[in-house]
């Protein structure tokens, strides 16, 4: 009798199945992984990429400020010293006008004050302390005084006159009267050097003098 032995034959069948490849399913999932993380991978590469131009590109931009702001601050140091000069010239100036003003101030105030005078008002006394003068005298009446007052002002020497006090007696006033004596020619240039010398527009001085914002 022969006999086949068919368990070896099963035995070996199974091995054959063991030794297959996996279901095409399983090789897709795999594939799909690999895309996925290589896409990720690129994705990550190319943010990256992108921060760092961002940050090459503010990097940039803060480093053209800080040249800007070198070179303001350059000329900002400029203007204040051409500002601090103009400022040193016009003191002297200033001193050079008043020496020349002090000078011939005395012989102008007697001159103009004699030709001011009007008839019936009488100058007794004169006092001068600085820029303020104080005239003392008598007139026959407040309206004299009053013609006085006007001829100071228009000779143009004495550019504000002040009745300080009159006291009439017998007749006769006697009054007190308040004056500043200013050259008409020293006033003008004092006036265009107040013009002019308007500070530096973006010096310290400027920025000093402009109004702060609440």
């Amino acid at each position: 009798m022969i006999r086949v032995n068919l368990t070896g034959a099963e035995r070996a069948a199974q091995k054959r199945k063991a030794s297959v490849p996996g279901t095409p399913g399983a090789v897709q999932a795999y594939l799909f992984l690999a895309l996925f993380g290589g896409g990720a991978a690129l994705l990550c590469a190319a943010l990256w990429w992108y921060e760092s131009a961002k940050i090459r590109d503010l990097d940039s931009r803060i480093a053209v400020a800080e040249k800007r702001q070198k070179e303001l601050q350059a000329i900002k140091i400029q203007v204040d010293a051409l500002e601090a000069k103009r400022a040193t010239f016009q003191k002297k100036v200033d001193l050079i006008e008043r020496l020349k003003a002090e000078q011939t101030g005395p012989v102008h105030m007697l001159d103009e004050v004699s030709k001011a005078l009007p008839d019936f008002v009488w100058l007794s006394a004169m006092d001068q302390t600085g820029p303020t003068v104080k005239f003392t005298g008598e007139a026959t009446g407040l309206t004299s005084v009053a013609d006085f007052i006007a001829a100071l002002q228009r000779s143009g020497w004495f550019p504000n006159v002040d009745l300080t006090s009159s006291v009439e007696a017998n007749n006769i006033i006697t009054y007190v009267l308040t004056s500043t004596f200013l050259s008409p020619e020293v006033a003008a240039k004092q006036a265009a050097a107040a013009a002019a010398n308007k500070p530096i527009p973006g010096s310290t001085a400027a920025q000093a003098a402009a109004p702060k914002k609440r």
